[in-house]
């Protein structure tokens, strides 16, 4: 009975990671970075962190589905234990240093102090442990001869998600604005200082004590306010502005990381603008850069609309992906989409009257999810009900 027990507190923790990564491998690509600029790496290509992601959700999903289900007993306890080897020192050195605000073990689904998560991972080690030597003594709930069943189908299923959440959206939010928010004027944040820089160095002056001019302004230090809750936008003058209409309908282009990523697409982001024109739809773009960035952006990315800019830590609250479309009615976000998920040919999906971006699907509102669950969680109900019915037929012979 307490290696069953073990095997559910195991086997949930890894399943409740791995879905939580594989759900939003933005997130955990992000968390990654965050650790590893924390340690002075600031060089890494991102190419093998995004693996590297999505590796880790589908590993911790796959591990925590034998884990509970008692598929692969030993070579499960053992990679259970392992993981939790190197799990947990980190948080331990986490728990001290505080190098990161949050280890990241559960995307944001699950948001655990450095402190609570290194105590978790105590836990979760000793029933590993246990599972390393008493997991051979019960049976699982497949049989041998049906043990890839699950492996496969978690590794699909784990894929699927990962494959969605990062070339479209994740398809559960569990950030401040998911579909059906009405975005708000930030009106009460606070501007508490100004940002200048010189010869490369930014620094930052109180608004009472600002430099001389061989400094260069950059923009604002903005603090939210007690007031309603809002992404703070600002246009090129360093202004706050209030961008989000609550009549009519918008398509907004957000860029967390105003690089070369949006200037692959700035083309097409006119097109799909220059569409939505036709059809009464205002279109403007929010930046992940400071004021005076909005302009060496914009001479790159030749917008045809309003260019504003926004905290990238924000903006990757809002959207996942490099540059990412949303769509709003009244100030309601009706969808989010990563503009390369956009086919190009948008406009040949609609009759000419009518307007192609209010037909697009909602991948993000919990529907998709669900049916893609359910799926999985039959094909798994398959392989539970054959080996239950072998094992009677046996025991009855």
């Amino acid at each position: 009975m307490f290696t069953w027990l073990c095997r559910i507190i195991v086997g949930s923790a890894f399943i409740l990671g791995g879905w939580a990564k594989c759900v939003d491998p933005y997130g955990t690509l992000y968390k990654m970075l965050e650790y590893i600029h924390a340690w002075g790496m600031y060089t890494m290509p991102r190419e093998p962190v995004v693996m590297a992601a999505v590796a880790l959700g589908v590993a911790e999903l796959t591990i925590g589905v034998c884990c509970i289900t008692g598929v692969l007993r030993h070579s499960a306890a053992v990679a259970a234990t392992a993981v939790m080897c190197f799990m947990l020192p980190l948080t331990g050195y986490i728990a001290i240093a505080n190098p990161v605000s949050d280890c990241g073990c559960f995307g944001d689904l699950l948001i655990l102090s450095n402190t609570a998560t290194f105590i978790k991972n105590i836990v979760l080690m000793a029933a590993c442990v246990w599972l390393l030597l008493r997991n051979n003594c019960c049976h699982g709930l497949f049989m041998r001869q049906l043990q890839w069943l699950p492996l496969v189908a978690t590794a699909v299923y784990a894929l699927v998600l990962a494959a969605i959440g990062y070339n479209v959206q994740p398809v559960v939010d569990f950030r401040p604005y998911p579909v059906g928010t009405v975005m708000t004027h930030s009106g009460d944040d606070e501007i508490t200082a100004l940002e200048y820089s010189r010869d490369g160095v930014t620094r930052t002056f109180d608004i009472d004590e600002l430099p001389d001019s061989t400094w260069s302004y950059l923009g604002p230090v903005v603090e939210p306010g007690e007031g309603e809750s809002g992404i703070a936008v600002f246009d090129s003058e360093g202004e706050e502005a209030d961008i989000f209409e609550t009549e009519g309908t918008q398509l907004i282009f957000v860029v967390p990381d105003p690089g070369e990523h949006f200037l692959t697409r700035a083309r097409f982001a006119n097109e799909l603008a220059r569409y939505a024109s036709l059809h009464g739809v205002e279109s403007a773009a929010i930046v992940g850069t400071s004021a005076s960035g909005i302009r060496e952006w914009s001479l790159l990315a030749a917008p045809e609309f309003d260019v504003y800019s926004a905290d990238d830590t924000d903006l990757k609250t809002l959207v996942r992906g490099d540059i990412a479309a949303v769509y709003l009615h009244d100030g309601k976000i009706v969808w989010k989409r990563n503009l390369a998920s956009l086919d190009t040919d948008i406009a040949d999906y609609a009759a000419p009257d009518v307007n192609a971006l209010d037909m697009l699907d909602v991948p993000d509102n919990g529907t998709l999810a669900t049916v893609i669950t359910a799926v999985y969680i039959v094909v798994l109900m398959v392989g539970i009900v054959v080996t239950a019915t072998a094992r009677i037929m046996r025991r009855r012979q």
